[in-house]
């Protein structure tokens, strides 16, 4: 299930703002980079990964990632079906129909069967929680699917391994951070919402990113770690920055 989700970058409105603004002309370009730092940090910290994220480089997304994510997918749809040979299947639905599979002795063995991929993804969907994550479910309560149908299905899923990660990477580029986007989660960011804008307020610029894909409901508690550490990292940039130009100007810097 897509999720709404948008960080609001008003973080930065105490120290790292006050540095920002002693900066002038450069405060808008400040709050920028910062911003799109965090985008992409936001990215890094967003599912799948296969090991838990460090600060440490500007890359989003290894390939083992991109197969704990892949194996993610498979086991997510595999916990609501029974996979059974295409053959057995056509004999299940010729007996049974539309209509639970129940045994001789009443015993039932399976909800029905599925033999089209448009219905396996509405089994899916409806299994799906709000935190994206699939329900597990005991075999009678499964459906009964064809091995050809599962794997067809699971393989289409996969393409969209990194539309999670791709929101949140399309908002960094949009304001211009740098970082290594693997092609696994790029050739998701055409079908994925995410932005990265600049707001000019009274009080200075202000950062927004935003992003929408199932998945994202894992990210938002990594969120005040991100922002407290882009926070910190954001003060020390400013003061760098602050003493350069006094260098530069030739004042004194103590």
């Amino acid at each position: 299930m897509a999720k709404n989700f948008t960080i609001d970058y008003s973080v930065f409105e105490k120290r790292a703002k006050a540095l920002a603004k002693r900066l002038g002309k450069d405060e808008r370009e400040f709050v920028r980079q910062q911003t799109g730092i965090l985008a992409r940090e936001v990215a890094k910290f967003t599912p799948p990964f296969a090991s838990f994220p460090t600060f440490r480089g500007t890359g989003i997304g290894t390939k083992a990632d991109e197969k704990q994510g892949r194996w993610a997918i498979y086991m997510d749809v595999k916990w609501i079906c029974t996979v059974k040979p295409a053959d057995e299947i056509a004999k299940a639905k010729i007996k049974w129909g539309n209509s639970p599979i129940i045994l001789g002795n009443g015993k039932r063995i399976s909800l029905g069967v599925i033999d089209d991929i448009g219905s396996l993804a509405k089994w899916h969907s409806m299994n799906q929680g709000l935190n994206n994550r699939t329900k597990a479910l005991k075999g009678p309560d499964r459906f009964m699917v064809s091995d050809i149908i599962f794997a067809q299905y699971v393989k289409q899923e996969q393409t969209k391994v990194g539309i999670a990660k791709a929101a949140f990477a399309k908002a960094s580029l949009a304001l211009g951070a740098k970082g290594t986007i693997p092609a696994w989660v790029k050739n998701d960011m055409a079908r994925t919402s995410g932005s990265g804008n600049l707001i000019k307020e009274s009080k200075g610029t202000k950062g927004t990113i935003t992003g929408r894909a199932g998945g994202l409901f894992h990210t938002t508690r990594h969120v005040p770690k991100l922002a407290k550490n882009r926070l910190v990292k954001a003060v020390k940039r400013g003061e760098f920055l602050m003493r350069k130009a006094a260098k530069d100007s030739k004042f004194k810097v103590v």
